[in-house]
């Protein structure tokens, strides 16, 4: 009798503390979302300002080498600085209005990342109705289910904007690097989250 009334408590504890983590989950997710929506428009502003400091720079420099301030081979990568200042520039009005964001999700879609959802089920001891439920969020079941496709999300976010800004201080760096290998291994541990947690991953996000 005290066996089955410990197993009960014990039960009851579990469950109650099921609830609790599933309830938590609920909230994380509106978190995620309305944090997605204030990411979106920040990243906006990121890039679009990356863009403008640019070609900014660019100009600067366009007027030292008229007014002979510097010799003309010294900036050797102007054509690859405007042509990426107003990509950036591109890409932060094409997420603006989302039509961008449709086309990335598409044409980055077939690419091999995304490699945190194979890592799980490494074991082969994880149910893979589960791991389906977990990688695509519009099958799931949980609220838990959900928070880890939202961790794995905001992930991808922020591997995804250090790659970008990691791109954009080599091109615009006229100056020695005092740091390239810190710089070079900055630059592989983002491109190794992006390939990890994917680029499509968080992108669908800011469709909301």
């Amino acid at each position: 009798m005290i066996l089955e009334f410990n197993a009960y408590i014990q039960k009851s504890v579990k469950e109650d503390v099921l609830f609790r983590i599933e309830d938590w989950c609920k909230e994380f997710n509106n978190f995620a979302l309305t944090f997605f929506i204030y990411l979106k428009y920040i990243f906006v502003l990121i890039l679009i300002a990356i863009g403008i400091l640019t070609l900014l720079k660019l100009k600067g420099i366009y007027f030292r080498v008229r007014t002979k301030d510097i010799k003309n081979n010294e900036d050797r990568l102007k054509n690859l600085r405007l042509f990426m200042g107003w990509t950036y520039i591109f890409f932060g009005i094409g997420i603006l209005f989302n039509y961008l964001i449709y086309f990335l999700i598409w044409a980055l879609d077939p690419l091999p990342d995304r490699f945190i959802f194979r890592f799980l089920n490494f074991s082969g001891n994880i149910d893979p109705e589960y791991i389906n439920r977990v990688e695509d969020i519009n099958a799931s079941k949980y609220p838990h289910e959900k928070t880890v496709y939202y961790c794995f999300a905001i992930l991808s976010f922020i591997f995804t904007l250090d790659l970008i800004l990691c791109v954009w201080y080599l091109i615009n760096n006229n100056r020695v690097i005092s740091k390239p290998r810190a710089v070079i291994m900055n630059l592989i541990i983002s491109v190794m989250g992006v390939i990890m947690f994917g680029v499509t991953t968080f992108l669908p996000f800011f469709l909301l």
